[in-house]
């Protein structure tokens, strides 16, 4: 810790300081001569030749003793010294105290159970390595590798004696080299022997199955000579038993049995036969051998190192204890002063005072945390000053949003999550004729559905069946006493993390716009149907006068004028009476008929007309795959995409490239299909007369094509969109609603 302290005290926190660290460097002392020690136990547990004498063993004990012994004074001196502070302060080591006995005691009861649980292990695993049962397992296995030999002894015995039968009998010894050779690698073949020599009582060799690679340990007459002179050896020949030898080569262990051949009490040969034990059947009993002297010698140490290990786990107990004993003592010198400080200011805030700082320095964690508070206060000081500037700032929005909704003509509905109505403004009462006070707080789908306005619930239920983030509809609704046509705008309200809140409806009585719009339609509707009719009313009127005066004029040709002059007055009519009927259809189109249909195998309909009869016309076309089907009358898109291909094809004059797309929007709910061609364009005066009736720059069309498409594209809820094409041609959008 540091503090603001005067310099005498400086001299003595100095010594302090190096006095702290005192007990870690005892405490790593101990720990390192203690592990030392086990790792030098461990060590010579594996290597029994250390423990040839009871010299190292004693010191361990010894010095494990000692060790104990300096940590249990360590740790009294620590808690005597605890004790007496208590005493003198009692208030100030209150802390103190608690700290010490709460680490001591969690230390304590892990360790001593730690050190129990070890003991036991260990305990239990020393006895049962030198358990009567493993000694007796060791034993019998090396008993089993003598007997193996022993056996293997009394088997070349008897097959060396039963051999030695065979030549004696009849005058086997009289054959050839060659035949007795043959004989020899027979036997061995029967009896899986090693190799036969069969030598002469001068030691010369008769026969044998050996190949030269035998030459370092094969039989030689020396052998013989030596082997004959040994008077045991030649008591159990003249007995009929061999002599039986174990020599160790490369390959293993080889038993050797020699037996003089005797035939009417003279020695007529010597016989040979040899018998290998592998490698690494020998490697095994050599291993048993060896694990069976090594754990005699170890049982010597069985209680000692049992001892040892005891008492070295002890003082790893002791050595936790003070560790945590001193790690105590440590940590509450250290922390009393900033806690009681933090503890103070906690208080200090809690009572409203937020310019309450902590003065104590430090660098460790209590630093750190000292300096969080600090920064906490100064922190939570500027957040009440924001929180209570953004208070203001937010009523002086609401009052300033409240006036917004209070003044616009436009109704505003607001819907939370739940369907329940929390925002009516004057406007919507209006339109609506309901006041406030009996909207808000209710279900809005209810509320207007009991009052017989179903119809402006439909596009909020539109807009939930659908999931799309905002939707916008004209609706017929019947409200106080009269027909009004309301534009209404739904949009989904979300907050911070796209959280859903609910749905904002803004609407507005289009009732009187309407009526103005259909009114100034008439009129110029009405003005252009004049014009159409005043056109073929002027030659009427030219031939029926020119007919006239040449009649009073008694003209000779009269005939053929009276011919010419009536035949354009047929005519004309005929023009007039087109043009009526036209008028009629475009007022007559029936509402459409929708039902649920493809419209990809419709536009495919329609492209084969138009190719079929047009040659020099290419129809380029990308449907989307992901396109629904929709509820549409059949025959009224047909005749809708007839028309804008007509207009197409009249535009480029029936030749050039025609491109027909459709895209589908599955986040926007929409599907739209684009028809371009590469014809002279639009002017952009022309754009917002371009679906009125008879209107056309066309000097053979009537101007009723685009506003039937118009017509039954708003008879299917979709919208017109009318673009410029690069570089030349025009783009008709239809975008349909899903």
């Amino acid at each position: 810790m540091k503090t603001s302290l005067q310099p005498p005290e400086k001299r003595i926190d100095k010594t302090k300081k190096q006095s702290t660290f005192r007990p870690v460097w005892i405490t790593g002392l101990f720990l390192t001569l203690s592990i030392s020690l086990t790792v030098l136990l461990f060590q010579g547990i594996e290597k029994p030749s250390l423990f040839s004498t009871n010299i190292l063993m004693v010191t361990m004990v010894n010095l494990n003793i000692t060790l104990a012994i300096l940590l249990v004074l360590l740790l009294s001196r620590n808690l005597v010294k605890l004790y007496f502070e208590r005493r003198v302060e009692p208030n100030k080591s209150s802390l103190r105290s608690k700290l010490i006995a709460g680490l001591i005691g969690l230390s304590m009861i892990p360790s001593i159970l730690l050190f129990v649980v070890a003991s036991g292990l260990l305990t239990s695993s020393i006895d049962n390595w030198f358990s009567i049962q493993v000694e007796k397992s060791l034993d019998q296995s090396l008993e089993v590798a003598q007997d193996y030999y022993e056996e293997t002894e009394e088997s070349i015995s008897a097959i060396t004696q039963h051999i030695a039968l065979k030549l004696t009998k009849g005058r086997r010894l009289k054959n050839t080299r060659k035949k007795l050779e043959q004989f020899l690698q027979d036997i061995k073949q029967e009896h899986r022997l090693h190799d036969l020599y069969l030598f002469t009582p001068q030691y010369k060799p008769m026969a044998e199955t050996a190949g030269s690679n035998n030459e370092a340990y094969r039989p030689d007459s020396k052998m013989l000579a030596s082997l004959f002179e040994d008077k045991d050896q030649t008591a159990k020949h003249q007995n009929g038993n061999p002599s039986l030898s174990i020599t160790s080569i490369s390959k293993g262990d080889l038993v050797r049995g020699i037996l003089p051949l005797e035939k009417s009490g003279r020695r007529v040969g010597i016989l040979i036969v040899e018998h290998l034990i592998p490698s690494l059947l020998v490697g095994k009993m050599e291993g048993i051998k060896k694990s069976v002297q090594e754990y005699k010698q170890l049982k010597a140490f069985k209680n000692p190192i049992k001892g040892s290990y005891i008492l070295s786990f002890l003082i790893i107990v002791f050595l936790i204890i003070f560790s945590a004993t001193w790690f105590g003592l440590y940590l509450a010198k250290n922390i009393t002063g900033p806690i009681q400080k933090l503890a103070e200011g906690t208080q200090a805030i809690a009572q409203g005072d937020l310019d309450f700082q902590i003065d104590v320095k430090a660098t460790d964690e209590l630093g750190i945390l000292v300096d969080s508070f600090n920064k906490m206060t100064a922190d939570l000081k500027n957040s009440h000053q924001k929180v209570a500037d953004a208070t203001q700032s937010l009523m002086a929005s609401n009052k300033e949003l409240e006036g917004v909704l209070t003044n616009i003509a436009a109704g505003v509905i607001s819907v939370n999550e739940k369907g329940i109505i929390t925002t009516f403004n004057p406007s919507a009462e209006r339109i609506l004729g309901v006041t406030s006070a009996d909207a808000v707080h209710t279900n809005y789908i209810d509320f207007f559905t009991n009052r017989g306005m179903k119809a402006i619930t439909h596009p909020l239920q539109k807009i939930q069946e659908k999931e799309q983030e905002s939707l916008q509809e004209e609706v017929a609704l019947e409200t106080q006493n009269k027909l009004s046509t309301l534009r209404m705008v739904l949009s989904v309200l979300h907050g911070t993390d796209r959280y859903f809140l609910g749905y904002v409806i803004v609407f507005d009585d289009l009732t009187e716009l309407i009526r103005a719009q259909k009114l100034a339609t008439w009129q110029e509707v009405a003005r252009r149907i004049a014009h159409e009719i005043r056109n073929p009313l002027t030659p009427i009127q030219l031939s029926t006068e020119r007919l006239r005066k040449k009649y009073f004029q008694g003209s000779e040709d009269f005939d053929r004028i009276f011919d010419e002059s009536t035949q354009i007055v047929i005519n004309e009519v005929h023009g007039l009476k087109m043009l009526v009927d036209e008028f009629s259809d475009f007022a007559r189109m029936p509402p459409p008929r929708c039902s649920l249909q493809e419209i990809t195998p419709i536009l495919q309909e329609v492209i084969s007309l138009y190719q079929s009869g047009h040659k020099d016309l290419e129809v380029h076309s990308d449907f989307d795959p992901d396109v629904p089907a929709m509820n549409l009358d059949r025959e009224q898109i047909k005749r809708l995409f007839l028309n804008l291909f007509e207009n197409a094809v009249t535009a480029m004059q029936s030749h050039g490239v025609l491109t027909l797309t459709t895209q589908c929007d599955p986040r926007q709910k929409k599907v739209r299909i684009s028809v371009a061609d590469e014809g002279i364009g639009i002017p952009p005066e022309d754009l917002d007369k371009l679906f009125l009736p008879y209107f056309s720059r066309s000097k053979t069309g009537t101007g009723l094509g685009l506003a039937i498409v118009n017509r039954i594209a708003t008879d299917h809820n979709a919208q017109i969109r009318v673009s410029a094409r690069q570089p030349k041609g025009t783009t008709i959008t239809i975008e349909f609603s899903v």
